[in-house]
């Protein structure tokens, strides 16, 4: 029961974003959701691109969670809706609304959960059935920082490769690739937006191992999870 009412709240907030769409000053924003299974850090990931912040503990997402950044791409400022989704089973039936009005989508696994990663072809699913015919994706193997991997690069490599989209491994933790995937991410969201059907160019054809970026003050201490 209480799921419906989660299911209903939501539709009502995607309304109004849907109103907020129309206006002219909405010209140039765009959705993007994560998917994937509980606990493989999405929120994390998240958190590290909108706000660069990182905190070792977090609760599991309720239903969904919304952040906003301005990202410039090819010199044009995108305003970028994040809706942070539940993986956990009993919110499935919330994520169809928020996957039906995304432009792009991070499908999140964790390398050191290989439950999770068998899980993407049961995600990737649930996308083709539900979402946009031209949404864009990118996969995400998360928590790289961590020893205890279960999945190796090329695995996750080979699954991008079968689904013709790009590949990035990341670790919200570290700041590995988190930002790369998401401005990889705009750029294709913005080239299809403008009918370009050419082949992704630059980033869009590759897949990234680690390339760490420092924060500017040396200070993690703040924010979400791996």
């Amino acid at each position: 029961m209480w799921v419906k009412w989660e299911k209903y709240i939501y539709n009502l907030i995607l309304k109004f974003i849907e109103q907020m769409d129309s206006s002219p000053s909405s010209k140039l924003l765009i959705r993007i959701i994560t998917l994937g299974d509980s606990g493989v850090g999405k929120t994390c990931i998240m958190q590290r691109f909108c706000r660069d912040t990182f905190t070792e503990s977090t609760l599991t997402t309720v239903g969904a969670e919304y952040y906003g950044k301005t990202l410039k791409v090819n010199g044009q400022n995108l305003t970028l809706q994040v809706w942070d989704t539940s993986g956990q089973e009993r919110y499935r039936a919330i994520a169809p609304s928020f996957i039906k009005k995304a432009e792009g989508v991070v499908m999140a696994y964790d390398v050191t959960d290989r439950q999770s990663f068998e899980h993407v072809e049961s995600w990737m699913k649930t996308l083709e059935n539900h979402g946009e015919k031209n949404v864009s994706v990118v996969l995400v193997g998360n928590k790289v920082d961590m020893p205890e991997r279960t999945v190796e690069f090329s695995e996750g490599k080979r699954l991008a490769d079968s689904h013709g989209i790009p590949f990035f491994e990341t670790s919200a933790k570290n700041n590995i690739n988190v930002e790369e995937a998401f401005v990889a991410l705009a750029k294709d969201i913005k080239r299809r937006a403008e009918g370009d059907d050419s082949e992704p160019a630059g980033d869009m054809g590759k897949s990234h191992k680690l390339t760490s970026k420092k924060k500017k003050n040396g200070d993690d201490s703040k924010g979400c999870c791996k």
